[in-house]
């Protein structure tokens, strides 16, 4: 709220009376107290990641055989395409409020075939021959425009970024009218169009929880899932085949690697193997066949090094008993 009402005043060309004069730190009162209704709020509940098993479940009970103007049907295809590409609910489906970030159309999916020869969208084999799908963010919350990302067709029938292109075929062979501008989330329901909401992914994510059995199945329950859930599912997926975090941010769009935290906790609680490893080292004397430094961390580098005071840089004091 502070950085909205702080933008609202710079893009008039005025100065914020929320940050020191002529630069970009609050005021030390004002920080003073944010902090302070930090530490009176409740902890923030960070959403879950959604796994590849619940969108093999989505499918089940959404898709239909066929394409046709079905609601359910055309909100799977786009939330299984979303996730290859880490999108933001914002960018697959119409927003509550619109921001900054520019929801998808028709013109921004590119599709190849194997050859790498753009497919019309009007092809019905648009399908089968798509290889290569290519998406353009036309703009984003973090001011980044004409922002492209490609993935290749996978080998699973239902986990394959094939189905935006199943999605682009639906607006193309249900909406009357439709152009390189149609929202790619539209769907037609009683001889008129409609986008489809944020609201309805939401209910669609959180009622194939419960229905599917909730934590029992997925290790979560519908209320700790949400349209984020989405993009951290792919972090997480790409986070635990030991994709570097420099790939999982290009890939997801992010500025940081602030993204880790909302993947981290989830992801001790399920790979935990701390307790093995502690009991790795008998002496903490002569290390020098292991590697001390993470291989997942971007902070540190990888180096190995003994430490008993003859070949490495780290000097073990002598023991004197008379000292």
């Amino acid at each position: 709220a502070v950085s909205h009402l702080a933008a609202s005043f710079w893009e008039r060309f005025e100065r914020s009376p929320l940050h020191i004069k002529d630069g970009q730190q609050l005021l030390p009162s004002l920080k003073a107290l944010l902090k302070a209704f930090d530490n009176t709020d409740d902890p923030v509940r960070r959403q879950r990641a959604i796994t590849p098993q619940f969108l093999r479940k989505l499918h089940t009970f959404g898709s239909l055989l066929t394409i046709c103007a079905n609601l359910h049907d055309h909100a799977v295809d786009l939330i299984i395409g979303a996730y290859f590409f880490a999108m933001r609910s914002c960018e697959y489906v119409c927003p509550t409020l619109p921001g900054k970030t520019k929801t998808l159309r028709l013109r921004h999916l590119i599709f190849r075939d194997w050859r790498k020869k753009p497919i019309d969208h009007s092809d019905p084999r648009l399908v089968a021959k798509m290889q290569y799908c290519t998406v353009c963010f036309e703009d984003q919350k973090n001011r980044q425009k004409q922002d492209r990302r490609t993935h290749w067709r996978t080998l699973d029938p239902l986990l394959c970024p094939s189905r935006l292109a199943r999605a682009v075929r639906h607006v193309v062979t249900t909406i009357p009218n439709w152009s390189s501008a149609t929202l790619l989330c539209s769907v037609r329901l009683l001889g008129r169009t409609h986008p489809i909401s944020q609201a309805f992914t939401l209910k669609l994510l959180c009622h194939t929880c419960s229905f599917f059995g909730g934590k029992e199945t997925f290790g979560f329950d519908a209320h700790e899932i949400g349209n984020k859930s989405l993009r951290s599912g792919a972090a997480m997926a790409l986070f635990l085949k030991n994709h570097s975090v420099a790939k999982i941010m290009i890939l997801g769009r992010w500025s940081s690697d602030a993204f880790l935290v909302y993947i981290r906790p989830q992801v001790l609680e399920w790979t935990n193997n701390m307790s093995v490893d502690m009991t790795t080292f008998d002496s903490f004397l002569d290390v020098r066949m292991y590697d001390i430094a993470s291989q997942s961390d971007p902070q540190t580098s990888r180096r190995r090094f003994t430490l008993d005071g003859r070949s490495s840089n780290v000097q073990i004091p002598a023991f004197d008993l008379h000292n």
